[in-house]
């Protein structure tokens, strides 16, 4: 056998290892650390509620604001209504008359039945007797009422009547206002008007 004895040098294998600059040299460190960022940031997931939350939060409580608004106007235009339908019975059928009631128990019997809700001191109150249901002043569109001339006058048997009570309900939120208010003072006028002709008694 022939032996062959070979002289292995490290320099010079570790000068023909290294790589030729600018061919096939592997990333800086600051590019592999920009690099390692790009996938992370895909993937990072926290903060994302707190804006959604921040996009959405103003039109979803102006939203609801304003449901609870004009579900408030709607309920007091609704009390208003109904007190004032169940007083202008008693005068139709002549039970407030015979009670002698006086002005202010008449006031009165109407702001028991909404003091939970509209303050009795801002109504406007006026029950009149009139030739004919033509002559009923109809309600002003303005939202200001002329309160000077209302009082309580009781009618007799069979004779044309109406009841009108008016309240100027305040709208509270500042986007609402300039749909709902139909007052300068930005309040809203609720109204309701009884007419009937009293029965025979």
């Amino acid at each position: 056998m022939i032996a062959i004895m070979t002289h292995f040098d490290p320099e010079a294998h570790r000068e023909l290892a290294a790589p030729v600059p600018g061919e096939g040299a592997s990333p800086t460190p600051s590019r592999q650390k920009r690099f390692r960022l790009f996938p992370r940031f895909r993937r990072d997931r926290q903060g994302v509620a707190a804006i959604e939350f921040a996009l959405l939060a103003l039109p979803f409580f102006t939203i609801i604001f304003a449901i609870l608004e004009t579900g408030l106007v709607f309920l007091a235009e609704l009390t208003l209504d109904q007190a004032v339908d169940q007083v202008a019975r008693t005068v139709r059928t002549g039970e407030a008359q015979k009670a002698g009631m006086t002005e202010a128990q008449f006031k009165q019997a109407i702001c028991d039945k909404v003091s939970f809700l509209l303050s009795c001191p801002k109504l406007k109150i006026d029950l009149s007797v009139y030739a004919n249901f033509a002559s009923i002043p109809a309600p002003s569109p303005s939202g200001s009422v002329d309160s000077s001339g209302f009082g309580v006058h009781m009618a007799g048997g069979e004779t044309i009547s109406a009841l009108r009570v008016y309240y100027n309900w305040p709208i509270y939120t500042d986007l609402m206002r300039k749909y709902l208010a139909t007052s300068g003072d930005g309040t809203q006028l609720l109204y309701s008007v009884a007419a009937f002709r009293t029965e025979p008694f």
